[in-house]
């Protein structure tokens, strides 16, 4: 560990160059230029045919006939357009890259009245472009959004909109249509023909974005990039979503008892199995040792009349109440948790409620995966496995209830978990203590009263109050003694610290000491006090430095020049320096005189000591330069972290995502190779200057200045935990997963 000396987060802000990385925009303006020659080769190949097929198969011949003209038109007209699209795309490259980022109104932007005044063929026109972009975005998705931020890095600019990114789709679409327009053509025709060149384009533009990303990521620009406004793929705690997934459950259940095998899990590695997916033969523990599914959510099976759900919550009683296993090992868990999910599913097998069964047993199973738990909270999780899936048995809502307090005492949970580590007073943890009971009785009484969950979730919230409350006290300690050090250090004694620089591994005589230390610093500061930075400020302490270099050993014989030059102005202002103090006459003589015999003294013949002197005389020159930084500003506050190397290229961004901190938050930190330890920004000092992380016991585990932060966030060595609650983490993850095998069969 180093000692880096930073200060304020704002003024490193101020600091931070924003350059435009011209090489890199030009390299992709090449790229986006290249991708449109074999684009327009495949689109007008397949506007020739539209165009024949639709002059084919109308009946009516004049309209055959004006089809057959349009695609005359076409050909002739299609070098023309071609060099149009590129030409109009060299020049918009052009200005957006040189700035000039101003798109011409959407119609989206237009007002209702605005919009009930304009022409059809320009709302028309306006429509499809729109469209076109907006196509191009929602396909990108995340990869647009990634490609837009490093995009404001090279163009030195902190927030891009969309429209304001260069090689956005909306401006190039603009460039398409006005170059279609030069067809002799109507605009119905021009229209189709731009729906089709859609068609064609969205594909290629997506993959310039992603190629895009991955050839910036190796260029170095934001390569562990966390979006901070990611899209939502899968729109959460909907019915819909929850429907579908019923659906897609009952599917792959009907594909496994159809004979297609396979099973969601595959035993304690998780994942999918071999084609046929969710189901494993109809449920069998004998596939995989996966979570097989039933009939799903949404149809696919048969009711549960009131015997046999009678029979579901007594075999759920049952085994709920079985002892989990002592162990922490997740594999272990994970077994046992699939094992029990499998035992219910067959008991279901071929209801309505097997797919209710298998979604919250694969829920578990993504929770019992988080590398945000801890193996001793993963237990915990791992028992309330049948206590939720009856939930969901007694209450269709909870999927779609956000606010059900069964979900909530699983979020909250997981949340206090996220940054939970084992110590060695884990027989003593409230946290861990708390959950326990919880749990446990959870898995005792809980029979068919979701009040249950009501007073759990209560319990757990004012065991929650009282853990943070604990941590919270250590914590202001903390910040306490790291504001006062801010404080102290705001008010520090820019005088003291200056003649302290000056006299380091110095050895001068004593009245010289005497009067640097007592004289010369009372000068400064009433100077400082009095004046701030100005020209009697430094001038002062020029006067020091060239006393105590005078005073080097071999400077009368080395640097003659210098010192006759120097020593008497150092002198004179010495005198007039002692008479603004308020010394007497006789005691600034004094005081002269016995520099002038120092002075006199070190002339000496030149001898074998020159080399030793020289090198004593190159260290104080060293500590006379530190001396003089502090004159000129603050003395910064030292921070305990590692040293980075700084690549200004997209340090503004995270120089941007680390002021938009707030305290509460969970990171990975490494602190050296291989050693992570989990921290929350728990305190941030003076205004930006310092960022305090501390363990889940309010303990400081690593500090960080606002520059050093970003770096490391950069790097990825401080990685940010998601902070979405891990219910509606898992049923994204479980809608993707699901939605990306559904489209692999």
């Amino acid at each position: 560990m180093n000692t880096a000396k930073v200060t304020r987060l704002s003024d490193h802000l101020a600091k931070v160059p924003s350059k435009r990385d011209d090489a890199r925009l030009q390299a992709l303006s090449r790229r986006f230029l290249d991708l449109l020659p074999p684009l327009l080769d495949g689109y007008f190949t397949a506007a020739d045919d539209f165009l024949f097929q639709w002059a084919e198969k109308t009946r009516d011949g004049v309209e055959s006939a004006a089809y057959f003209e349009h695609l005359r038109a076409l050909r002739l007209e299609k070098d023309t357009i071609r060099e149009a699209i590129l030409e109009g795309t060299r020049d918009l490259n052009e200005r957006q890259l040189n700035g000039d980022t101003g798109s011409g109104r959407s119609v989206k932007s237009v007002s209702m009245d605005e919009l009930s005044l304009m022409e059809d063929d320009t709302l028309e026109r306006g429509l499809a472009i729109d469209s076109f972009a907006n196509r191009v975005l929602e396909r990108s998705g995340n990869e647009w959004l990634a490609f837009r931020e490093r995009m404001g890095v090279l163009m030195g600019e902190r927030e891009l909109k969309d429209e304001q990114t260069p090689f956005n789709p909306q401006d190039f679409g603009k460039v398409v249509f006005e170059a279609l327009e030069r067809m002799d053509c109507p605009l119905k025709t021009v229209l189709m023909l731009y729906r089709l060149f859609d068609q064609k384009a969205c594909a290629k533009l997506t993959v310039y974005y992603e190629s895009g990303n991955r050839w910036l990521v190796e260029e170095g620009i934001l390569p562990n990039l966390k979006l901070m406004n990611a899209r939502n793929e899968t729109p959460l705690a909907q019915p819909e979503t929850f429907e579908q997934l019923g659906a897609m459950l009952a599917q792959r259940a009907l594909q496994g008892e159809g004979g297609q095998g396979g099973s969601f899990g595959g035993g304690a590695a998780g994942g999918y199995g071999h084609p046929g997916g969710i189901g494993g033969g109809g449920g069998s523990a004998s596939h995989g040792g996966g979570y097989p599914s039933g009939g799903g959510m949404a149809g696919g099976g048969v009711s549960v009349d009131a015997g046999t759900m009678q029979h579901l919550l007594s075999t759920l009683s049952h085994i709920q109440t079985q002892v989990a296993p002592a162990t922490t090992d997740v594999a272990t868990l994970k077994n046992w948790a699939q094992t029990q999910a499998q035992a219910i599913t067959t008991e279901a097998r071929g209801t309505e409620d097997a797919g209710t069964i298998s979604l919250v047993a694969m829920l578990f199973e993504y929770i019992l995966d988080d590398d945000y738990l801890s193996p001793h909270m993963k237990q915990l999780m791992a028992r309330m496995q049948i206590p939720i899936i009856k939930v969901a048995l007694l209450d269709k809502e909870f999927f779609t209830d956000a606010e059900h307090s069964a979900r909530r005492l699983l979020n909250r949970m997981a949340k206090a978990a996220a940054g939970w580590e084992p110590d060695s007073n884990i027989d003593d943890d409230i946290l861990l203590d708390g959950m326990e009971t919880i749990v446990t009785r959870l898995n005792h009484d809980f029979e068919t009263d979701l009040g249950m969950f009501d007073t759990a979730l209560d319990e757990f919230m004012a065991l929650k109050d009282e853990y943070d409350a604990m941590q919270s006290a250590r914590v202001a300690v903390l910040r306490d003694e790291e504001d006062a050090r801010v404080r102290q250090h705001e008010n520090q004694d820019r005088a003291k610290l200056f003649i302290e620089a000056l006299l380091k591994d110095e050895a001068p005589p004593t009245d010289v000491l005497n009067l640097l230390q007592r004289h010369w610093y009372r000068l400064m500061k009433g100077i400082f006090n009095s004046r701030g930075e100005g020209k009697a400020w430094k001038t002062s302490a020029r006067i020091a430095r060239e006393l105590m270099w005078s005073l080097q050993p071999n400077v009368q014989l080395t640097e003659a020049t210098r010192f006759n030059k120097v020593v008497p102005g150092m002198l004179s202002g010495l005198r007039d320096g002692l008479k603004a103090l308020g010394v007497d006459e006789a005691e600034r003589n004094k005081v002269i005189e016995r520099i002038e015999a120092l002075h006199d003294s070190k002339r000496q013949s030149f001898n074998e000591d020159v080399w030793t002197a020289q090198e004593k005389l190159d260290a104080f020159e060293e500590r006379s330069r530190k001396a003089e930084a502090i004159v000129d500003e603050p003395q910064p506050l030292p921070i305990d972290e590692p040293v980075v190397q700084h690549k200004p290229a997209d340090l503004t961004y995270y120089m941007d995502v680390v002021e938009s901190l707030e305290t509460g938050g969970w990171f990975d930190i490494e602190l050296n190779e291989g050693d992570v330890r989990r921290g929350c920004l728990s305190c941030i000092i003076g205004a930006g200057t310092k960022y305090l992380f501390t363990d889940y016991q309010g303990d400081k585990i690593a500090e960080r200045s606002a520059i050093g932060l970003a770096m490391a966030m950069r790097n990825d060595t401080v990685r940010p935990l998601d902070d979405a609650p891990l219910f509606d983490r898992m049923i994204n993850t479980l809608v993707t997963d699901l939605g990306q095998n559904q489209t692999r069969h």
